[in-house]
């Protein structure tokens, strides 16, 4: 009973009771990306195999996310440069957004086991949404499509990172509390 009412009294320890709901969010901020991920590279595996295959998410000569999915940018690092085409590293999109993904699955350990885990994720998510920027340029300006699954990766990773931020902004209050 003395712990309930301290929670209650106490904006901070109300704060750190609420960390389970920040990351629960988190978690299923997570599942989604994969769940939306792993619909993307069956469509990419079935577009390679099925000659003529039309993916659910083409919904229209507006909206062709199968044009978005066989573009050079699909395949980021080897359109930049940094890998040759069939090597290990030469990832789609989906397969390095289920790596990111399964970063931010392991988040809720990175935060119990250092200090400067919050702010490290923190900014990770920080670049991740400028990463999402340059894709959001990309499908504008150059590919000049709308993909319902690009749109709807950003804004699970947005998020994404608003928990992250949220978890962060809090960490610090508690330290903050606790140096006073």
């Amino acid at each position: 009973l003395k712990a309930r009412l301290r929670v209650r009294g106490d904006p901070c320890a109300r704060a750190e009771a609420m960390a389970p709901t920040r990351i629960l969010l988190l978690e299923f901020f997570v599942l989604l990306g994969y769940a939306i991920s792993g619909y993307t590279i069956h469509v990419e595996s079935q577009m390679s195999k099925v000659p003529g295959y039309v993916p659910a998410c083409n919904i229209g000569s507006w909206s062709s996310c199968s044009r978005v999915f066989s573009s050079p940018w699909a395949h980021i690092l080897r359109h930049w440069g940094l890998v040759e085409e069939g090597s290990v590293l030469d990832l789609s999109l989906p397969q390095l957004a289920c790596i990111w993904f399964t970063l931010l699955f392991f988040y809720p350990v990175a935060r119990k086991k250092s200090s400067h885990g919050p702010l490290v994720y923190a900014l990770l998510g920080a670049a991740s949404c400028g990463f999402n920027g340059y894709l959001g340029y990309i499908l504008k300006f150059k590919l000049k499509e709308f993909c319902i699954i690009c749109a709807s990766t950003y804004a699970i990773n947005a998020g994404c990172v608003s928990c992250l931020v949220w978890d962060y902004v809090v960490s610090r209050r508690i330290k903050a509390q606790k140096v006073e």
